[in-house]
């Protein structure tokens, strides 16, 4: 979304330059907060960004992975080959905490970009008993979603509270009733430990 605002605003403030967007995934840059209940619950097929990225003279190189920088050379490293560039603004947002031992594990998955939202759409339609790892932001949107869906939903967060990193305690307060009065069970102090065949072990209070 950063990397999108700034190429808009580049051109509302009368820069002629070139500008190019590299994005890894293949997808038209989109919004990601829909991601968490509108996409995944199948009520919009995407959040794609209503930008006419070729009348503001944007260029866009999607699916292309950044995997290096070299700013001596002022060059990007991708796969396909180098990107030079004259000044450059990482927008890259920030990624998902995948937990130690479940990469590749059945049952097991992260949500952050468009394809992560609809391998979860089956998911939900199954109305599977679904765990929470972390009670912020996305964690909450997801465990609306997947209560509205009919799963039985329990969120798991080591912090004492929701949202501990992001808001003081007296704001953050209320969103513990919240998930009770949507039907999800909330456990604090409780740190997942491992998965141990569909089962998710936690040690509580560490």
């Amino acid at each position: 979304m950063a990397g999108v605002q700034t190429a808009v605003a580049l051109r509302e403030h009368g820069f002629t330059g070139g500008v190019t967007l590299l994005g890894a995934e293949p997808h038209q840059p989109y919004d990601r907060p829909p991601l968490s209940k509108a996409v995944l619950l199948g009520k919009a097929e995407g959040s794609a960004f209503d930008v006419d990225f070729e009348a503001l003279g944007v260029t866009l190189e999607l699916g292309r992975e950044v995997t290096g920088l070299r700013p001596g050379d002022h060059e990007l490293d991708t796969a396909r080959g180098p990107v030079p560039y004259d000044v450059l603004v990482v927008a890259t947002g920030a990624e998902p905490v995948r937990l130690p031992g479940t990469r590749d594990v059945p049952g097991v998955h992260l949500l952050r970009t468009l394809d992560d939202a609809e391998r979860l759409r089956p998911v939900l339609a199954e109305q599977h008993d679904v765990v929470v790892v972390g009670a912020g932001w996305i964690g909450a949107e997801f465990a609306t979603a997947a209560r509205e869906a009919g799963c039985r939903v329990t969120v798991v967060e080591a912090a004492e509270r929701p949202l501990a990193g992001a808001l003081p305690a007296e704001i953050a307060a209320p969103m513990a009733t919240w998930y009770a009065d949507a039907g999800a069970q909330l456990r604090t102090h409780a740190r997942v430990e491992r998965f141990e065949g569909g089962v998710v072990v936690v040690v509580v209070g560490a």
